[in-house]
């Protein structure tokens, strides 16, 4: 895995997002993100996790959203690393083409910000020069990246299970609390 961040899994618990803590949450993320950006020119969801909170932010802030493909995970097994290694399907990153921003990218978790570094850095070769870029997770893993993203609701230190995901059963599951704050970077 070179020399990028690892994910922290202590194995403590499996946490688990419930729909009001996950609506909570897109809340704050919108209201944080036109805060930060003033407008939105598009919200940039990182397909599969990002699709959902990108589509929920999106009518929150009255913004398109377009769905990318990025992946560095071999898998969806619990507590599986990531690769390092980020596939994007460059095709679906067309409909940004020349586009000024700003541009909000989501995503559901930072685990080592490999994904969201890949994101943005074809989102800077394909927009205008000089758009806005803001990054937004619901959660971060505390492996990832002093600063990364720009923007979070948890810190987590365990595997994550988000409402569209099937239920993962686990005799040692912790919900994620109702959030109040974003954390910024």
């Amino acid at each position: 895995m070179n020399d990028m961040a690892r994910r922290v899994f202590e194995h403590r618990a499996v946490w688990r997002l419930t729909l009001p803590a996950y609506q909570a949450g897109v809340e704050l993320l919108a209201e944080a993100a036109l805060a930060r950006l003033g407008g939105i020119g598009a919200i940039v969801g990182i397909a599969n996790g990002g699709r959902a909170p990108a589509s929920a932010i999106a009518g929150k802030v009255g913004a398109p959203a377009v769905a990318v493909t990025a992946r560095h995970n071999p898998d969806d097994t619990t507590y599986c690393q990531a690769t390092g290694q980020v596939q994007c399907d460059f095709a679906s990153f067309i409909p940004l083409m020349g586009s000024p921003g700003p541009f909000l990218v989501v995503d559901d978790i930072c685990g080592t910000g490999a994904t969201l570094a890949a994101v943005v850095e074809i989102l800077t070769w394909l927009t205008e020069p000089e758009a806005k870029i803001c990054t937004a997770t619901l959660c971060r893993n505390v492996g990832a990246p002093p600063g990364t993203p720009d923007l979070h609701v948890w810190s987590v230190a365990d595997w994550v299970v988000f409402p569209w995901e099937p239920d993962h059963p686990d005799e040692h599951d912790r919900t994620l609390p109702v959030p109040t704050e974003v954390n910024s970077s």
